[in-house]
């Protein structure tokens, strides 16, 4: 059995295989057994349903940017580099503390991070509806990117950790059904709130409460909701008989069975448990090995052969695709904001656009800085070189724009169906194959698009199948390592798909600005490279079968 604490348990080995179920009733159960007692039901029940506004809360985190950019540009007084940064700065948070957390949960328990930093997130994302300039946002979306790195980091181990064998890959499989559900909800309450004309005293003399306002203080609500959630939870049986505290564990172990049962907790037929505390690691001399030294010795083979190219191949893919993936995400409703100023919109000298990049292009061209709302004289006329500059003043953006997405959101969801069953039936390997030149395809075609219905079609296929193929590379990924080095291999990788998605949302205004047609080339030259490099990947080596 592995020590408690190591992170996501994914598979935990029964001592001695089946002699367990010959064990006497009282004698000193292991974390599968005492987990397998506890049965199934309504804890588990309510805590799939309790997945909903936690992965809301962590979607919403890094995804409320992109709605509100196109309608606060004045408000906040947005350049275009900084729009990108703004949608990037939730991901540097996640890079700054994402290690920090797993350590800590180690030390204080999955409850107690999930809990905290569920509700510092609330108020932090309560916060990000009063600012009043990028900087202000930027600070507040940075730190909100720091703490909700904890539930990041820490829901997949409390799921796996209150889950016998049986019902773990459902359990974590569900986690990922609900990010997507999430990726539908967001846009559905975009839907329901940016397009209303709204302004009502917030702060008198400072602020008014404005769609885009009350549309963060909304996206703010799963987060209180989470937190006030996992405060009823039971900590993490396994964490606690990690940590040699066997009576905790019973009582956790005891208040999922009743939970499940409906039956008293001094009915549970587990009355001894058999922890194991850490040891201490010492040197041949007999002295204590420093925790530095330790973590060295323990995930230096990652960079030596064979695993050297391997971590190098998967982080190379992770970064281009997470790359590819949110600064395309995080920049659809802008892209379809200026689709629908073009369509929508009625200007002197209006061009002609026969695809979507010459619209974009224009409406770009018609505002005439990005990210500045639309620079035009109150009474409508287009601004020219001698003219005074009227107020900045952001174009209406209708609430098409966030059906849009929501039907993005909607495909994406329905993939995980598809993509359950066909990796049941042939595994993750062919999905990894597949799903990377068919997200070229669909990024190719894109600089094609001749209306935003087409553009819509194509952005919500090269969605799943970027979304699928990051499934399947961590599927297939944690098969090229050995289990000592695959807690820090998915680490490194999980770091730099950060890095590439605080990358990509940085770069991708600035290319806009140059060409339109250069963003997609820019995307289709990223997942050219995951198609070639996913190639390279060696099936399931012997030496981690």
């Amino acid at each position: 059995m592995g020590k408690g604490g190591d992170g996501v348990v994914v598979n935990v080995e029964l001592r001695n295989g089946g002699a367990d179920k010959e064990k006497k009733p009282d004698a000193p159960a292991n974390y599968e057994t005492a987990i397998i007692a506890c049965g199934f039901g309504k804890f588990h029940y309510l805590l799939m349903a309790a997945l909903v506004p936690f992965c809301c809360s962590q979607l919403f985190s890094s995804g409320s940017t992109a709605f509100v950019l196109p309608v606060a540009g004045c408000d906040l007084q947005l350049e275009d580099t900084e729009k990108g940064t703004l949608n990037g700065a939730t991901y540097l948070g996640n890079i700054m503390c994402g290690l920090m957390w797993g350590g800590l949960a180690d030390t204080f328990g999955r409850k107690k991070i999930l809990t905290v930093c569920f509700l510092v997130d609330f108020v932090v994302s309560l916060a990000c509806a009063f600012a009043t300039n990028y900087w202000q946002m930027l600070v507040l979306k940075i730190l909100a990117g720091m703490v909700i790195a904890g539930p990041n980091a820490v829901l997949f181990s409390y799921l796996a950790e209150t889950h016998d064998d049986k019902h773990r890959g459902m359990a974590i499989m569900m986690t990922g059904m609900n990010f997507a559900v999430a990726q539908v909800v967001q846009p559905l309450l975009a839907y329901a709130i940016l397009p209303v004309e709204l302004r009502l005293p917030m702060i008198p003399g400072v602020m008014d409460l404005v769609p885009w306002r009350l549309f963060m203080l909304v996206c703010a609500l799963p987060s209180l909701w989470s937190g006030l959630w996992c405060a009823r939870l039971p900590e993490s049986p396994k964490f606690l008989m990690g940590q040699g505290r066997e009576e905790e564990a019973l009582r956790s172990f005891r208040a999922i069975y009743a939970a499940n049962t409906g039956e008293h907790p001094d009915t549970y037929p587990i009355k001894s448990l058999d922890t194991c505390v850490p040891s201490k690691h010492l040197r041949v001399d007999g002295s204590e090995e420093g925790g530095l030294r330790r973590a060295w010795r323990q995930f230096s083979p990652l960079f030596h052969k064979p695993y050297l190219s391997r971590i190098a191949i998967v982080i190379c893919i992770q970064t281009s695709l997470m790359i590819c993936i949110n600064s395309l995400r995080l920049w659809t409703p802008q892209l379809f904001a200026f689709m629908e100023q073009y369509e929508k919109g009625d200007w002197e000298d209006k061009p002609l656009a026969n695809t979507a990049c010459q619209m974009i292009t224009a409406a770009l061209e018609h505002q005439t800085v990005l990210g500045l709302g639309a620079l035009v004289m109150a009474d409508g006329a287009s601004l020219n070189a001698t003219a005074t500059p009227a107020p900045c003043i952001d174009l209406p953006v209708g609430g098409e724009v966030y059906l849009r997405s929501a039907v993005i959101g909607t495909v994406g969801f329905s993939s995980f169906i598809v993509t359950g069953w066909f990796s049941k039936r042939w595994g993750s390997r062919p999905l990894l194959l597949l799903s990377f030149p068919l997200a070229f395809a669909s990024a190719l075609g894109l600089l094609w698009a001749t209306n935003s219905d087409v553009f819509t079609i194509l952005v919500s296929l090269f969605t799943p199948c970027t979304a699928i193929g990051l499934t399947a590379l961590s599927a297939c990924g944690v098969d090229l390592f050995p289990t000592s080095l695959r807690s820090v291999a998915v680490s490194m990788q999980l770091i730099t798909g950060r890095v590439g998605s605080l990358t990509g949302n940085i770069i991708l205004p600035v290319i806009l600005r140059l060409s339109c047609e250069a963003v997609f080339i820019f995307l289709c030259a990223g997942l050219g490279l995951c198609s070639v490099l996913v190639w390279l990947l060696p099936k399931k080596p012997k030496e981690v079968k």
